[in-house]
């Protein structure tokens, strides 16, 4: 940070709680359920800490960085900027959350970016936007905020994420990645643990299942997120959709087939796994069934666990647990998607300082700590896992940081979200509806892949 930022601001955890109180009637915080596609979530009531959050390095006099954010359905973020902006008059935020879904963000922050336009300083990224909006050169290098002696409390995988041609284009936010929720009743009831493998998931699920509760569950429609649990199951068989030079390698060898076999099996042939779930669009879809008692165990985020806590969960907390996603041999846990986010400075902003300076601030270790305390939030820096407040108000967190050890990004270019609209989504729906055969469904897949490379 250059000499001309001075301190002259310390934003204090106990600050933070008072901000909080003056911009909601509500006590009770609500955890983060992954933005617009997942459904919001109560956690228990706010944690106590006196821990001081990070110095606020600014100007000396007011100034006010536009954000771009995604719908926050839980109505966290914006009090936590309210907050802020209480305890910091230097340095104010305006939050504006762009639209219904995380797509309104990313076309109404390519629309502004595409015409230069400097009315935008901070952007929210889910890990596809880093490297699209850096090619584009919309966003600029946020280095300069994260040394490397720093980049080393974050979990890895966030950082791959956010790097683009060897340059940090974000800073990890807060981080999501999936569970194996389970029913903990059920499982001792019969005298099993948690399923390490995809065999031993299948027969457990066969085992728990019911006339009306299914053995397991999982989003699987034509969008992200259906195709982003077959990529778990690519990844687990040992393949991947592109190598590290960009070469599509999902049709080499049998990977993409065997995983997109496996989940058919358990739709059609095992009976696991409910047809229902080529509708499950949310990740509120599935968490429903669980908490409903309609499902044994299920493939989900971390950041749905808030609505577990609901009072009007038929499920409680003594009943269920979450264990790392199982893999092929289970010698260790199955590997999870990345889906963390990430905050950016727009390139044409005329405020890059300061955006910068909020950036450091919010994707602090206090910040992650407070967030992942007092709304759900889970941390980009595995220390906060740690704190043994957290771990007393969350069982499931060392699970969850067992699981963020494994997590694998999507392929990180600027054409994925190309490759995953038209190559990968068409081709997993029409195989899910048993239109073609897993063979044709990767071929397809494989070639369209290579035609965005090759004219994009």
């Amino acid at each position: 940070m250059s000499d001309d930022l001075r301190w002259q601001a310390r934003l204090s955890r106990r600050n933070l709680l008072k901000g909080l109180a003056m911009s909601a009637s509500a006590g009770v915080l609500v955890a983060c359920g992954g933005g617009s596609t997942s459904g919001a979530a109560t956690t228990p009531a706010a944690g106590s800490g006196a821990a001081t959050a990070p110095a606020v390095q600014t100007t000396g006099t007011a100034s006010t960085v536009v954000w771009f954010a995604a719908r926050d359905t839980t109505g966290y973020t914006p009090k936590q900027v309210e907050a802020f902006n209480t305890a910091n008059k230097n340095i104010q935020i305006d939050y504006q959350e762009q639209g219904a879904t995380t797509q309104d963000l990313h076309d109404k922050f390519v629309t502004v970016a595409g015409a230069k336009d400097a009315s935008v300083d901070i952007v929210s990224m889910d890990v596809p936007y880093v490297p699209e909006f850096a090619a584009a050169g919309w966003t600029i290098s946020v280095d300069e905020i994260l040394p490397k002696d720093e980049q080393a409390k974050f979990f890895q995988g966030t950082l791959h994420g956010a790097t683009y041609q060897g340059k940090l284009g974000g800073v990890p936010w807060y981080n999501n990645g999936p569970g194996l929720y389970y029913r903990k009743d059920l499982l001792n009831g019969k005298g099993l643990t948690p399923p390490k493998t995809y065999d031993e998931l299948l027969n457990v699920a066969k085992t728990l299942q019911t006339a009306d509760m299914a053995g397991f569950a999982m989003q699987l429609p034509q969008s992200e997120g259906g195709i982003i649990n077959w990529m778990e199951y690519l990844w687990g068989y040992g393949g991947d959709l592109v190598d590290d030079k960009l070469n599509v390698v999902v049709d080499q060898g049998t990977a993409g087939v065997d995983g997109m076999q496996k989940i058919l099996d358990f739709v059609y042939k095992d009976k696991i796994l409910p047809e229902a779930a080529l509708q499950f669009k949310l990740g509120a879809d599935v968490m429903n069934l669980f908490r409903g008692g309609k499902a044994a165990m299920i493939r989900l985020w971390f950041s749905n666990v808030g609505d577990l806590y609901k009072e009007d969960s038929a499920i409680k907390q003594e009943q269920w647990d979450v264990a790392p996603l199982p893999s092929k041999d289970g010698a260790k846990p199955g590997p999870g998607c990345l889906g963390d986010w990430n905050l950016g400075v727009s390139k044409f902003s005329t405020k890059q300082k300061e955006a910068l300076e909020a950036v450091r601030v919010l994707t602090s270790f206090e910040f992650q700590r407070m967030r992942f305390l007092d709304g759900g939030f889970l941390p980009a820096r595995p220390a906060v896992f740690d704190d043994p407040e957290i771990q007393k108000k969350y069982p499931y967190a060392k699970a969850a940081q067992a699981s963020f050890e494994n997590l694998k990004p999507r392929p990180v270019t600027p054409f994925y979200p190309d490759m995953s609209a038209n190559a990968i989504q068409p081709a997993f729906g029409q195989a899910m509806a048993r239109q073609i055969t897993p063979d044709q469904a990767i071929k397809q897949m494989a070639d369209k892949m290579r035609q965005i490379l090759k004219t994009g």
